[in-house]
């Protein structure tokens, strides 16, 4: 068996090992999801003409700008449905947080997707933290060739995504809201247990820390 046969074997491998991350058994289409594990900076590495090499990344910058588009549908018409007294500008805030690249960094990094996607020497071995544009846009790739496999369904590829990821996002953002809240409290003193803090209890009320004395 040659060397090339046994890198197509293995590249084979790894791409069934992350269908079984992603969780979608019998995943049929396979070109799909091996463009989205494969990044231009790995691309212009190999071997191929320009001609293909510029092809190849063409597809995987499609793939990218589908997934981005359903990834923002989806987080859309999830906080519509599910916080129905937000105002526009609430919602608009809140989808921010969960369609930046630090969100789909860290969507990306919970699939593993740095185990599995191809990447150039100039970038392979580099910690995640330091990538969150680029497997952001990895992650949208994959999320391209999932809508794909579900034949574009909406509602298919929108349980995929908020069962595994969106739910539990909106949950820690809200629990993250809830604790700064907390804090801010925590933090508001009044007067007087200002006074009793540094040890003054016995000053009259009715002053305030920063006034004077005339």
């Amino acid at each position: 068996m040659t060397r090339l046969q046994n890198s197509q074997n293995q590249r084979e491998q790894q791409i069934q090992a992350f269908i079984k991350v992603i969780g979608i058994s019998d995943f049929h289409h396979k070109e799909a999801l091996e463009t989205a594990l494969t990044h231009p900076s790995y691309i212009y590495e190999s071997k191929a003409d320009r001609q293909t090499k510029d092809l190849q990344e063409k597809y995987y910058r499609r793939l990218a700008h589908l997934g981005d588009a359903i990834i923002g549908a989806i987080v859309t018409d999830y906080l519509y449905e599910e916080f129905p007294d937000d105002t526009k500008g609430e919602l608009t805030e809140f989808k921010q947080l969960l369609v930046d690249k630090t969100q789909l960094s860290e969507f990306a990094s919970q699939l593993n997707l740095q185990d599995f996607c191809l990447l150039g020497k100039s970038l392979k071995g580099k910690h995640l933290d330091g990538q969150e544009k680029l497997f952001a846009e990895m992650f949208a790739a994959v999320l391209g060739a999932v809508y794909l496999e579900f034949k574009r369904n909406f509602s298919q590829t929108s349980s995929w995504l908020i069962d595994r990821f969106i739910a539990n996002a909106v949950d820690e953002l809200l629990n993250d809201e809830e604790d700064d809240e907390e804090n801010f409290e925590d933090m508001s003193l009044s007067t007087r247990d200002y006074l009793d803090m540094i040890g003054m209890e016995h000053f009259p009320d009715g002053w305030a820390p920063g006034d004077d004395d005339d």
